[in-house]
């Protein structure tokens, strides 16, 4: 990435199930790390869900091809294939996925109106509402109801970078001090079923339980509209100046008609024809 995150962190590693579709991220500040981050998933999926991974395709860089991870899958009996090296096609589910990833978490940003540096942030939280999308592997399915066999809720969701407010406990408050603080929505904590946020007095994002926080009601039409400067290249689509042309139309036959009176002075016939001698 072009900055570091919040958490120091410089890369993405996305690890995408071809069958339902569904992400897992994790964000790296060196890209070594990935090997621990792979090893640990395939276990973790394999514990939990009973399954054994038969397959694993990436694109042949060296934080994929270490000699411990080829020992971890021949020892899980898990087959590699390594792609053509610059050629994106030959690894379509994981470049696809990567580009998408990093559509949406623009989009957050943009939206939100945050720095760059909030990019991990972003790229999780596009992870994480990605996995509870339609998914085109199974019809009215999504990736998270394909792997869980249950329906997601989305009653917790937030929108990215939306102002938030969280309950203060009352042992940590005296009796007139405020009951919550203001902070930015940033995302979840899919595991401990979380949400991150993060304080301007603090500077830094902290989670807290779903049930301590709250925002205010969305409604989209009452959003203001992007003022965007107008420049010599923009120019007036063809609906637009239809509509003013009616507008202006219309005040013409509202408008009053005024008849006006304009007396002329009438000239001496020699000061008309002067010079015609």
């Amino acid at each position: 990435m072009q900055m570091n995150s919040l958490g120091g962190s410089k890369y993405l590693l996305l690890l995408v199930n071809e069958a339902s579709g569904c992400m897992k991220g994790f964000c790296l500040r060196v890209k070594s790390e990935s090997e621990n981050y792979i090893t640990r998933y395939i276990t973790m999926v394999q514990a939990q869900f009973d399954k054994k991974v038969k397959l694993v395709r990436h694109d042949g860089a060296r934080e994929f091809a270490t000699n411990s991870l080829q020992e971890f899958y021949e020892d899980e009996g898990i087959e590699q294939q390594t792609t053509v090296p610059h050629a994106h096609q030959t690894n379509g589910t994981a470049e696809l996925a990567i580009r998408t990833i990093v559509t949406i978490g623009r989009s957050m940003l943009y939206y939100a109106k945050l720095e760059k540096c909030f990019w991990a942030e972003a790229a999780m939280t596009a992870i994480y509402v990605k996995n509870r999308l339609p998914s085109p592997k199974v019809m009215h399915k999504t990736p998270f109801e394909i792997v869980h066999n249950s329906k997601p809720s989305v009653k917790h969701m937030r929108v990215f970078g939306c102002q938030v407010y969280i309950l203060t406990p009352k042992e940590k408050r005296l009796k007139w001090d405020p009951k919550a603080r203001t902070g930015i929505f940033l995302g979840y904590e899919e595991a401990s079923k979380r949400i991150a946020f993060m304080t301007s007095r603090r500077g830094r994002w902290s989670s807290v339980a779903m049930s301590t926080l709250t925002s205010p009601p969305l409604d989209f039409r009452r959003q203001p509209p992007l003022k965007t400067p107008m420049t010599l290249t923009s120019t007036p689509s063809i609906w637009m100046m239809k509509r003013q042309v009616k507008r202006s139309t219309r005040k013409q036959a509202s408008a009053r008609v005024v008849p006006m009176m304009k007396e002329y002075q009438l000239h001496p016939l020699a000061q008309c024809v002067n010079g015609l001698d």
